[in-house]
């Protein structure tokens, strides 16, 4: 979709239109500002898919009105904006539109001119929401995770001014949106799984509360983005599972008495939101990149907007010739809607077609709607991979452990869910490959891998995982060690004269072992002394056995460091990969393609 903006000769339009620019090219939409220069060759290119964005006052010049005419005529959709009160109806041809009105806006924020940017911001992403459908969704749910105890009247709050600031996005909270005498899991767990972002307001009680760590294991498996609100210093070592090392936003109970404090609030965590939806669905166009290597020339893409692609693929496993498989497939940087079903109703039509597929980098189960199929896209890789390359032979179990290794960067808390995320995305394949997925004790980790086992391997997820942890933890924690051998192989190791020998005794036992096939490294703490850095001691010990290590570099922290001095002396002593696929792992995002590729480098060692 083209973008074209008229601005007019208002200093206020012009610092509006400032923001919005500025927003745009940050996640790379394309746009023209319209001016006398070139309005002839920006006619050329209006045509029905066109999105114009007029700014209303000051009377158009007679070529910019020929412009806004040839957009009428060519049908483009056009936006007028009313930055100012008085300019709330636009002129001819466009009179009879609906101005953005930048005035209400403010007032309903209850804030004067000087903060335009605000609703600047909030206008660019209506375009962008336009312009990139499949990955922000601006009517989507905003999931609001509480504990009713001690953060009932915080979330309250927070859902009334979100109600009345988020325009069209709609905030989700228990007790205002289920019905009397409604069973309430149910459309909490639906809510959930549809939420484009997950808002967790840590309170001082929160973290006691098994709902609440089910709930953030729920977004956090299925790759959902999690906005950390911590208030009142609520302490974050209780919590057993964190979705970044840090919160994203903190308050006190006090910021939530004054009305202009709440709107204030509101607004910030709309903007975080946004940055969180962003990342995660930016990652998409990773995943599509792996899929069009997998299928080659057998793929086309119909529609490059709308991310809509056609598969035709041969059978296999038949005697007798048949007609190829054809299917249509939609990917999304979110979840999909009902309303994103309906448009692939025509598609469906289609008689010569084997399915219509909408695909979500959220993990989700396979489910069908009216005879559209929803996926995830990482299991659509793994079955079409498992039908192109194996021939539906079954995965071989018990072909070895690989070794995870990491801890939270020290960098922005919006970019920390990468390493979640890519724990996730590496845990869950090498457990479905048939691996052991073998790591040290690490609090903020465990319970992640403890879910993601039962979650990709539901008939032992026990026996998926080994995890080793040193007898300087253990001693007196009989409850811990039951806990942790009800859900892996618990593999202690002795106690040392002090915490680090302890580390070090654990690490070799964990690392030095012939069933070891891998170490992956990712993020880790950056340290003054390079000797304390667990990662670079975990690589040379896996180093002298001959195990091929693989670091992720993306996640930033101590890997990238690590990383990028292997690159600097060509990659020598690492693994037995090429240049160019180490490259891969220290600059790629696309965790689902880098974990593939280094199954494969294993099986074929």
């Amino acid at each position: 979709m083209q973008v074209f903006i008229v601005k007019n000769d208002k200093k206020d339009a012009d610092n509006f239109i400032k923001i919005v620019e500025e927003q745009l090219n940050e996640y790379g939409i394309e746009f023209q500002i319209i001016r006398s220069s070139n309005i002839s060759i920006n006619k050329r290119r209006l045509n029905s898919s066109s999105l114009v964005v007029v700014c209303n006052g000051s009377g158009y010049k007679e070529d910019i009105a020929s412009f806004v005419e040839e957009a009428v005529q060519k049908e483009a959709e056009i936006w007028p904006i009313a930055i100012n009160r008085e300019d709330r109806l636009p002129e001819e041809p466009i009179s009879r539109k609906q101005s953005y009105d930048v005035w209400e806006q403010l007032r309903r924020r209850n804030l004067d001119k000087s903060q335009i940017s605000t609703i600047a911001l909030s206008f660019a992403r209506k375009i962008i929401a336009r312009v990139l459908p499949t990955l922000y969704n601006e009517n989507g749910e905003i999931f609001i995770s509480h504990r009713r105890l001690d953060g009932e009247d915080i979330a309250a709050k927070i859902y009334d001014r979100l109600r009345m600031q988020a325009e069209s996005m709609t905030p989700f909270r228990d007790v205002a949106r289920i019905n009397v005498g409604e069973e309430a899991q149910p459309v909490i767990d639906e809510a959930m799984k549809d939420c484009e972002i997950f808002v967790f307001i840590h309170t001082p009680k929160a973290a006691e509360s098994e709902w609440i760590l089910k709930e953030l294991l729920f977004a956090m498996l299925r790759c959902i983005p999690v906005l950390w609100i911590q208030i009142d210093d609520a302490d974050e070592k209780k919590l057993k599972i964190k979705p970044s090392e840090k919160p994203h936003l903190q308050y006190k109970s006090e910021n939530f008495i004054e009305e202009k404090d709440l709107i204030e609030i509101a607004d910030e965590i709309l903007d975080r939101s946004f940055k969180l939806i962003m990342e995660n669905s930016n990652r998409v166009f990773d995943y599509i990149k792996s899929i069009e290597n997998l299928f080659g020339s057998r793929i086309i893409c119909e529609n490059q907007d709308k991310m809509i692609y056609r598969i035709s693929m041969e059978r296999k496993g038949y005697h007798y010739p048949q007609r190829t498989i054809e299917q249509y497939f939609q990917v999304f940087g979110r979840m999909p809607t009902d309303t994103d079903l309906l448009d692939l109703d025509p598609i469906k039509e289609n008689e010569k077609l084997d399915s219509v597929v909408a695909l979500s980098n959220q993990i989700l189960n396979f489910t069908e709607k009216n005879g559209i199929i929803m996926d995830s896209i990482e299991d659509f890789y793994y079955y079409w991979n498992e039908y192109i390359e194996r021939k539906g032979e079954k995965t071989k179990l018990n072909k070895g452990e690989i070794v995870i290794s990491g801890a939270f960067p020290d960098c922005d808390e919006i970019y920390k869910q990468c390493l979640t995320d890519a724990l996730v995305v590496f845990s869950k394949a090498i457990i479905r490959e048939g691996y052991i997925l073998t790591f040290g004790a690490h609090p903020t980790f465990q319970e992640l891998f403890f879910e993601t086992a039962r979650k990709t391997n539901t008939h032992d997820s026990k026996n998926s995982l080994k995890m080793f942890i040193s007898n300087w933890f253990m001693e007196g924690q009989m409850d811990k060690e039951e806990y942790y051998e009800m859900n892996c192989r618990l593999i202690k190791t002795g106690k040392k004269e002090d915490l680090n020998k302890s580390l070090q005794t654990m690490r070799g036992e964990m690392i030095q072992r012939r069933e070891v096939k891998a170490l992956v490294c990712l993020g880790g703490k950056i340290k003054k002394n390079k000797q304390e850095e667990g990662i670079r001691e975990e690589i040379e010990l896996a180093r002298a056995y001959n195990i091929p290590v693989f670091i992720v570099g993306t996640v930033g922290g101590c890997s990238a460091e690590v990383a990028i001095e292997y690159q600097n002396n060509g990659w020598k002593n690492l693994n037995d990969a090429s240049d160019e696929i180490n490259e891969e792992f220290l600059n790629s995002i696309d965790y689902f393609g880098l974990v593939r590729t280094m199954l494969k480098i294993v099986e074929d060692k």
